[in-house]
C-alpha cells in the first residue's frame, strides 16, 4: 500500500485533534459544529491508518495486489467509463431539474406567507443554477478541445 495513504491518514487525525483543541479552548455558538469536524476528520484518518498496517502486513500484500490490479481494469474499463460518464450527465440534469422546481417552490412558499425571507434562498439557488449550467458548458468545451 502506498505511503502517502498513511500519510493522509495522519493529517486527517491531526486536523480532527486541532478541531477538538479549538472546541475545547474557546466558547462560541459553534462548538457542536467543531466537534463534529473532529469526528469526520479522526474517523477517516483512523480508518486510513488501519488499513495502511493491515494491508502492508505481508500476510495481505499479496491478496491486496489482486485487489488493485481487479480495481485498476474496472476503473479502466471502456463500458465503465461510458457507464460513469452517462451517469454523470444525467446526475448534472436530475440537479438542474431539482433547482429548478427548488426555485418555484420556494417562491410560490413565500408569496403565500409560509417561508419568510424566501428571497435569499431564491436567489441563491437561481445563482447555483446559473453557475451549474455555465460550469458545465466549461467543462463540455475543454474535453471538446482535449479529444
Amino acid at each position: 500500500m502506498k505511503k502517502n495513504y498513511l500519510g493522509q491518514g495522519i493529517i486527517f487525525v491531526f486536523v480532527g485533534i486541532c478541531f477538538i483543541l479549538v472546541a475545547v479552548f474557546t466558547e462560541n455558538a459553534i462548538d457542536g459544529l467543531l466537534l463534529c469536524f473532529a469526528g469526520g476528520a479522526l474517523g477517516p484518518g483512523i480508518a486510513r491508518i488501519i488499513q495502511y498496517f493491515y494491508w502492508s502486513a505481508p500476510k495481505n500484500e499479496k491478496r491486496y495486489q489482486e485487489i488493485q490490479e481487479q480495481e485498476d481494469i474496472n476503473l479502466h474499463d471502456e463500458l465503465n467509463e461510458k457507464l460513469r460518464d452517462k451517469s454523470g450527465r444525467i446526475t448534472y440534469q436530475i440537479g438542474l431539474f431539482i433547482i429548478c422546481i427548488s426555485e418555484v417552490v420556494f417562491s410560490i412558499l413565500g408569496k403565500i406567507g409560509i417561508i419568510t425571507n424566501h428571497k435569499i434562498i431564491v436567489l441563491y439557488l437561481f445563482g447555483l443554477l446559473v453557475i451549474q449550467i455555465v460550469v458545465g458548458k466549461v467543462v463540455y468545451r475543454l474535453l471538446q478541445k482535449r479529444y
